[in-house]
């Protein structure tokens, strides 16, 4: 039987792959293709949510694959967070920070470019922004934006990741999937809460829906630590917690591990010290709050 020779052997499984992006195509060649928001990436998107050096793809004649490189989000392949290397295949949804690609790929024969060539020439420059259409392959000035942010700025979007993965997170949920939930939330909720230690207080539907996310978590996945989150989080703002956060927390608070009795009451007594300050609702939920101690004290 006659032997394949290696020409014809390399043309098995050959595949040509690229993303697409609101409209917009980009061709991974084969190689590594670094994606973050530094100028040094090949792919380089404006987006607050996306690390200097946020994720790669390893693309061979064969396949690709995707594996985040420890950045602060995260990395979603079809809505489920990527942990180590992922491969990629046609369909998939790919998202990176706020942007959500298209994996598109077709069989091909192979080219003998080079690989650093390769990758150099597609995707060196790009430039994805979140406020504004994706600038052109071609276009000099996608490498020479700065990617310094202000503090409050930066600040604001790291808040802001909690919405985009809240959706994620949603689906997760619905499935019964707590501890992945938890997975793909921590990051975003302690960033938030991270943000309120420090004096930099988000806005207040990001610190509520940061409650809501807190309380689904212990629900989900019987951790008290989520509900001491939420006393902690509106213990550093000073102030109560929402009404409807109370009621989830009766509702949670006998399904729950444990929780921190000592730091539930340094938060009633921070919120006794300005009573005359709040508004009716808000002393309200202060004695529902005082009510809720008497359940801590028993857990």
């Amino acid at each position: 039987m006659p032997r394949m020779d290696q020409a014809q052997e390399s043309t098995r499984g050959a595949q040509r792959f690229w993303l697409e992006y609101q409209g917009r195509t980009f061709e991974l060649r084969p190689g590594e293709i670094l994606i973050g928001r530094s100028s040094n990436c090949h792919l380089v998107l404006d987006d607050g949510l996306v690390s200097r050096r946020h994720a790669q793809i390893v693309v061979t004649d064969e396949r690709a694959t995707v594996e985040d490189i420890s950045s602060a989000n995260g990395v979603f392949l079809n809505s489920k967070r990527v942990n180590g290397s992922e491969p990629l295949k046609a369909g998939d949804q790919l998202q990176i920070g706020k942007q959500q690609f298209t994996v598109c790929s077709v069989s091909r024969a192979p080219v003998s470019v080079p690989y650093e060539r390769r990758n150099a020439e597609t995707l060196l420059g790009v430039r994805v922004s979140t406020d504004m259409p994706p600038a052109p392959l071609s276009d000099p000035r996608a490498d020479t934006k700065a990617d310094l942010k202000q503090p409050e700025v930066e600040a604001t979007q790291r808040a802001e990741a909690l919405e985009l993965l809240g959706g994620v997170a949603d689906k997760v949920l619905a499935l019964g999937r707590g501890e992945e939930a938890e997975r793909v939330l921590s990051t975003a909720l302690n960033n938030v809460l991270s943000e309120v230690r420090r004096g930099r207080e988000p806005a207040a539907r990001v610190v509520n829906r940061a409650g809501t996310y807190a309380g689904k978590l212990a629900e989900a996945t019987s951790h008290g630590k989520w509900l001491d989150y939420m006393v902690e989080l509106y213990a550093s703002l000073r102030r109560p917690m929402p009404i409807e956060l109370v009621d989830q927390m009766y509702a949670v608070l006998r399904r729950v591990d444990a929780v921190n009795l000592p730091a539930f009451r340094a938060y009633l007594s921070i919120l006794h010290a300005q009573t005359q300050a709040y508004a009716p609702n808000e002393r309200f939920a202060i004695q529902r709050l005082e009510g809720l101690e008497r359940l801590v004290a028993l857990k």
